[in-house]
């Protein structure tokens, strides 16, 4: 670290007030005022509070002094503080207040005027930093006063927060009211506890992360806390739903069953989006693969596959979804399990080796579940996928696809004869024949495609882009990693073009727009931290925990969404509303979800 640096972090050290540094330890992206108000301690300025215990006014310290602080954090008046507290009631409850005594405007006023007038200085202080912080940190906290109006593209915090909160209610409940009720599961006519309590505890599960037994001795003392139930009139609450009653429900359904309701509830969370907004457009679809790690015993585990090399485990579930893609879209809009040949149609393919799945026929399913709702300007799938399986399915269904080529020995031939790397002008080939099984054909069939050579570039690695060759070793070096890089090969349906420059450069918009699926490896990431946690061996389980995880998932980037719509500017690539924020969010609402 340098000279300057050092001295920058000293200066910073020294200029935050006591309660700015406590936050500065506190807030992160997606931080929001209920963790950052759980956390500050405040008792060190109670010192300084002029009114005794007797005295009239006297409300306790802690819950007041948050309450202004939060006010001029996000520049509003001290005065609203009543009204905007019964209508957070979530904030009013972090803030230490009885949400049925919560003191009138007047209170506040006089407070801020007379009790703290020796602390508005400091408060006042304080909550610049803190909206600064805040503002660095990515936290909704503040009204991000510091920022010029293109930094917030023009739209102030305040009214982010209403919007993420209106659209997070409609959110939940639709999901309540509509996608839900397509999960059906199973009950014993006498049970005691009704459907939506399964619900609203697995998806207690998602949120927080827990196992089964576990979460749902926490969501049962949440309930018992939060719920006026008389425990001699409905036993179910008087200890709460157990975790091995919902895992018992679980295994009573197949694999065939939870794929299907999953399904059907993504698409209605996904039509449900129509009366509010349309997808901007072009929407694009994705179709890849998730791999689940898998380190339990593999006796007699019929869906447990192996992994590519690149992977840190060496058994996985394997999970293909179609996912949408596009400026302010990702969401799953199908997903199916793979890998178990008793779910396969070997069969229908000439000279099969009983393979435990096949990438043509998955790309066949994931267009039968979405062709019902979606359609798609282009479909892009990942390299794992490229083969002449794949493309006859495509073609099945007249779809437009784009994906990367394997670059095997006779692509390698044709891309150094064809694409000017140095002076990076990409060649394309019409009618590009592909051999291979095809199903109901022939074991060496012969399908076509457009091929086209891009020139490697080194920024766009992740998505497909500037790959080195398998032969060459990793460096360092940025010279010699650019020296390395090769051209990539790209199978497609649309129309490309080499032939003059004007033909070239649509030709690469096109493939350019792959990066469209960028982030989707993120979004896997994501989607596993909405799922509840198992160590059980049953597959029905463990599917059950990843399609319930795809629909909150789903929940998390609706809300962001219809946000973004709601603000009226430019959609960002990334989400505006974190999804620990939007799981704090749920979490404080599980009793009231369903």
């Amino acid at each position: 670290m340098s000279d300057r640096s050092s001295v920058d972090d000293l200066d910073l050290e020294r200029v935050l007030t006591p309660l700015a540094k406590q936050a500065d330890d506190i807030i992160e992206a997606g931080t929001d005022w209920e963790e950052l108000a759980t956390e500050l301690d405040v008792s060190r300025y109670e010192r300084q509070d002029p009114y005794p215990e007797w005295h009239a006014e006297t409300n306790e310290f802690a819950p007041m002094f948050l309450a202004v602080l939060w006010a001029k954090t996000e520049d509003e008046s001290v005065t609203g503080l009543s009204d905007r507290l019964k209508n957070q009631s979530e904030i009013a409850d972090a803030f230490g207040f009885d949400k049925n005594e919560i003191p009138h405007g007047d209170t506040f006023a006089r407070t801020w005027r007379n009790r703290f007038e020796e602390l508005q200085e400091g408060i006042e202080r304080a909550a610049k930093d803190i909206d600064k912080i805040a503002t660095e940190r990515g936290s909704p906290i503040g009204n991000h006063t510091g920022l010029e109006s293109e930094e917030t593209d023009g739209v102030s915090k305040r009214t982010e927060q209403r919007l993420f909160r209106q659209r997070t209610k409609e959110v939940l409940e639709q999901m309540a009211d509509v996608v839900f009720p397509a999960l059906d599961l199973p009950r014993p006519e006498e049970a005691i506890y009704s459907e939506d309590d399964m619900l609203e505890l697995m998806t207690a599960l998602g949120i927080e992360g827990n196992a089964a037994n576990a979460g749902a001795v926490t969501h049962g003392d949440r309930l018992d806390e939060e719920k006026d139930i008389d425990e001699e009139e409905d036993p179910f609450y008087e200890d709460g739903m157990t975790g091995e009653t919902l895992l018992e429900t679980i295994k009573l359904l197949t694999v065939e069953r939870i794929t299907d309701m999953v399904n059907r509830a993504a698409e209605r969370a996904l039509t449900r989006i129509k009366p509010y907004a349309e997808f901007p457009d072009p929407v694009f679809m994705a179709i890849d693969m998730t791999y689940v790690a898998y380190y339990g015993d593999r006796n007699e585990m019929e869906w447990v596959t192996g992994t590519p090399d690149h992977k840190q485990y060496d058994w996985c579930h394997k999970f293909a979804t179609a996912t949408l893609v596009g400026d302010g879209v990702h969401m799953v809009v199908g997903m199916l399990p793979v890998g178990n040949p008793a779910h396969v149609d070997n069969e229908a393919y000439p000279g099969s080796d009983n393979k435990s799945y096949v990438v043509g026929d998955v790309v066949r399913d994931l267009l039968e579940i979405t062709n019902q709702y979606v359609t798609p300007r282009c479909i892009y799938a990942d390299r794992e996928f490229a083969s002449a399986d794949t493309i006859a399915a495509f073609e099945e269904e007249n779809a437009r696809y784009m994906m990367p080529a394997p670059r095997n020995d006779r692509t390698k031939r044709w891309l150094e004869r064809n694409v000017d790397a140095e002076r990076g002008i990409l060649a394309t080939e019409q009618d590009w024949a592909i051999y291979g099984p095809v199903k109901h054909g022939a074991s060496n069939e012969r399908v076509t495609t457009n091929l086209v050579g891009l020139p490697g570039d080194p920024d766009d690695e992740q998505y497909g882009f500037g790959e080195t060759s398998d032969s060459d070793e990793a460096t360092n070096d940025d010279d010699d990693r650019e020296t390395n890089l090769e051209p990539v090969p790209f199978y497609t349906n649309t129309h490309v073009d080499d032939e003059i420059a004007v033909d070239r450069r649509q030709t690469k918009k096109k493939v350019e727009r792959y990066n469209k699926r960028g982030g989707i490896e993120t979004a896997y990431k994501k989607i596993k931290e909405f799922a509840a946690w198992t160590t059980s061996k049953e597959f029905e389980v463990r599917l059950w925990h990843f399609g319930f995880a795809v629909l909150l998932y789903n929940a998390w980037l609706l809300v962001d969404f219809l946000v973004q719509v709601g603000l009226d500017v430019e959609f960002r690539s990334k989400p505006r509303i974190t999804a620990q924020r939007f799981r704090n969010y749920v979490q404080r609402r599980l009793t009231r979800l369903i």
